[in-house]
């Protein structure tokens, strides 16, 4: 063999190469686009439930604070208060996955951002609300209805309130931005 007929040769094994890395490449690409709408769809879906677990955390924080506004104006029937509160519980799975995984990377700056700010929103809701439950069970622990300490409760549960409140209104947007990301209809 001569050596054009190796260098023609050579080059179309290069040639057949360099097409079989692109095709490979589309591939992965298109692979990781995929995978990046099912986190993100993971993460809308984790949005959608932690605002309707928020809109529930508040109706509970509004019964709290009315039960304990009563038991303040010694308004309860028989001198026995009845406190029901699930808690927050908020979802991070498919934020904890895009974290770690880097999925993010590619998204758009803006809505990435929003995202991180509003999970890490979600964890100083936790710490916040830590913080209520237990000023809640000191009062109950010591069984007081001091109007000073009841006060002070009722401002936490307040300050709490309005943080869920705000994260609501974030999340909702974020919502709609994470739809038109996706390019799915808003619901």
């Amino acid at each position: 063999m001569n050596t054009k007929e190796y260098l023609k040769q050579l080059s179309i094994v290069i040639f057949g190469i360099l097409i079989a890395f692109w095709v490979n490449n589309i591939g992965v690409k298109y692979k990781d686009r995929e995978t990046q709408k099912q986190v993100l769809l993971t993460i809308l879906n984790e949005l959608k439930d932690n605002n309707t677990n928020i809109k529930t955390t508040i109706q509970s924080l509004d019964t709290l604070s009315t039960t304990y506004s009563n038991i303040k104006n010694n308004d309860t029937e028989s001198g026995v208060a009845t406190i029901n509160y699930l808690g927050l519980q908020l979802k991070s799975i498919g934020y904890e996955t895009a974290k770690y995984t880097g999925i993010l990377k590619d998204v758009n700056y803006k809505l990435t951002s929003k995202i991180v700010e509003n999970y890490e929103s979600q964890s100083y809701l936790e710490d916040s609300e830590k913080l209520v439950i237990d000023e809640l069970f000191v009062l109950i622990k010591n069984k007081t209805n001091k109007g000073d300490e009841i006060d002070y409760l009722l401002l936490q549960i307040l300050n709490f309130k309005n943080h869920l409140e705000s994260i609501d209104n974030e999340q909702k947007q974020l919502i709609e931005d994470l739809n038109v990301f996706l390019g799915m209809e808003s619901e």
